[in-house]
């Protein structure tokens, strides 16, 4: 088996020692071969001046003749013996250099090992918390505080998509920054966003280099942001600034990219969380208005059959007889009102299937002249203000049944006099039904168009479906309807309907 770059190195280091001297150290340090190096050199000096010091009293004392050699060669020999001793200093030297090098670097390395093993378990701590928490708002701050301390940033954002603009939605250390849009293609963040890389800027940018960028009364020297994309999808971008003395480096550029991949994921998944709760709300709640509604159905379509049955019964019933007009009466008219609410429910899922008659040729004056005088037959009189004739093309039975709704609405809720007017104004038609009754409670108009919602407490017959079904047969126009208080006082119920050539353009 081969050994470990470590492994060698280590080996390597021993050896090294070992030649420098330093056998009695498992792990020598830095300190040791500076110890060990002046050691060598001041002994080299003392050395050097010894032998400067013998071969000048060699030069200036006689030598006796007994000696075998003569000062010339002992001159010499002394000379020889100090460079050899000046060799294997510099070649311990060279090794202690070799040595110290190799410390360092293993130093080095050993640093940045402990600096990657510490932003892999930030790495791993801020995964762990981001897959701890589904709430969007949760994940965004769990990211944004754990970008910051893995990178040592002092303030950031998150911005993510919202049609075509960048909104922050979660900011650390610059509160004024939060809710703030910006156009994708425009400024650092936009281009990020347009481009989807990542970028690392190093002093104040400018409007310049960045158009569209705002000019920040705090400067920042040194930031970075990076795309949040999952599947090809641009969520949102992750901004890091840094402080005064700290610039971010290419590194911490890729470091903060792979964390965003990450951060991606962590993004889709709280915003998968929550369209899967709010559609269980909405199924509770779909699930809820289903009951209630088969509850209010059956509770309204009993009274009149119940009526029907006991006036059928009563004509059948031997005994003194009844005036059978009367009955025939009761008869018809709760049968007339079975036959309203039958409607109402064929009308509300026509318009869910998305169902509606060919287009033709409608004249609106005449069709509000006719529903007036309808109800002013069964004693519900109704005041008519129309302009000239309006004609425009679409369905003359669903204009029919708004104006019948409205008008309805108006006499069983409010009180007389009953107005309907008609006017042009530019390209579309104004129908108004007005009553001065009671008006509307400003808390509960905005919801008089949900489906099965009675703001009347007073127990009339109703299934909660005529203002619903006027909404949505003025959508089929292309129109829409609101309520207001009348000038007078009461309510005003107001549709716009676009004409011919408007109509077209909003279908």
């Amino acid at each position: 088996m081969k050994r470990g770059t470590s492994g060698d190195v280590s080996d390597k280091i021993l050896s090294e020692a070992r030649v420098v001297g330093l056998r009695n150290f498992r792990t020598p340090s830095l300190e040791a071969v500076e110890h060990r190096r002046i050691q060598l050199w001041v002994l080299t000096t003392i050395l050097l001046v010894s032998v400067s010091a013998a071969v000048a009293l060699l030069s200036i004392m006689p030598v006796a003749p007994s000696l075998p050699l003569s000062p010339a060669a002992l001159r010499w020999g002394i000379v020889l013996l100090s460079i050899a001793f000046c060799a294997y200093a510099i070649e311990k030297e060279r090794h202690l250099q070799r040595l110290a090098k190799m410390l360092t670097d293993e130093r080095v390395l050993t640093a940045a090992l402990s600096n990657r093993l510490r932003e892999l378990s930030l790495l791993l701590q801020a995964g762990k918390a981001m897959n701890a928490v589904l709430e969007l708002d949760a994940v965004l701050d769990v990211i944004l505080r754990s970008s910051l301390e893995l990178l040592q940033g002092t303030s950031g954002s998150i911005m993510l998509v919202d049609g075509d603009d960048l909104v922050a939605r979660c900011v650390h250390n610059n509160p004024e920054a939060f809710g703030r849009r910006v156009p994708i293609g425009e400024a650092i963040v936009g281009r990020v966003a347009r481009t989807k890389d990542p970028l690392l800027i190093h002093g104040t940018p400018t409007p310049q280099e960045f158009p569209g960028l705002d000019v920040r009364a705090r400067s920042v020297e040194s930031a970075m942001s990076v795309p949040l994309v999952n599947r090809d999808q641009l969520l949102g971008v992750l901004n890091l600034n840094a402080d005064a003395g700290h610039s971010f480096t290419a590194y911490d550029l890729r470091a903060l990219s792979l964390f965003a991949e990450q951060a991606a994921v962590a993004i889709a998944n709280a915003r998968l969380f929550d369209a899967e709760r709010a559609h269980v709300v909405e199924l509770v709640e779909l699930d809820r208005l289903k009951s209630e509604f088969l509850n209010h159905v059956t509770h309204e379509l009993r009274t009149p059959l119940t009526v029907v049955l006991a006036a059928a019964q009563t004509g059948l019933q031997p005994g003194p007889p009844v005036e059978a007009t009367e009955l025939l009466e009761i008869i018809e008219r709760n049968s007339k009102h079975l036959a309203s609410m039958v409607e109402e429910l064929l009308t509300a899922a026509r318009l869910d299937q998305g169902g509606s008659d060919p287009p033709s040729e409608v004249d609106l004056a005449e069709v509000v002249r006719t529903i007036a005088r309808d109800f002013s037959v069964t004693d519900r009189p109704v005041e008519v203000r129309v302009q000239d004739e309006i004609t425009t093309s679409g369905d003359p039975e669903a204009l029919r049944r708004i104006l019948v709704n409205l008008l309805d609405n108006a006499h069983k809720y409010g009180a007389p006099p009953v107005q309907v007017t008609l006017e042009r104004l530019d390209d579309r038609a104004v129908i108004s039904v007005l009553d001065a009754g009671a008006g509307l409670p400003a808390n509960e108009r905005a919801r008089l168009f949900e489906r099965f919602y009675r703001a009347d407490s007073s127990g009339k017959p109703g299934l909660g479906l005529g203002l619903p079904i006027v909404r949505g047969l003025a959508a089929s126009w292309g129109g829409h309807v609101w309520a207001e208080d009348a000038p007078g006082g009461g309510a005003a119920f107001h549709v716009v309907l676009p004409l011919e050539a408007a109509r077209v353009e909003a279908i």
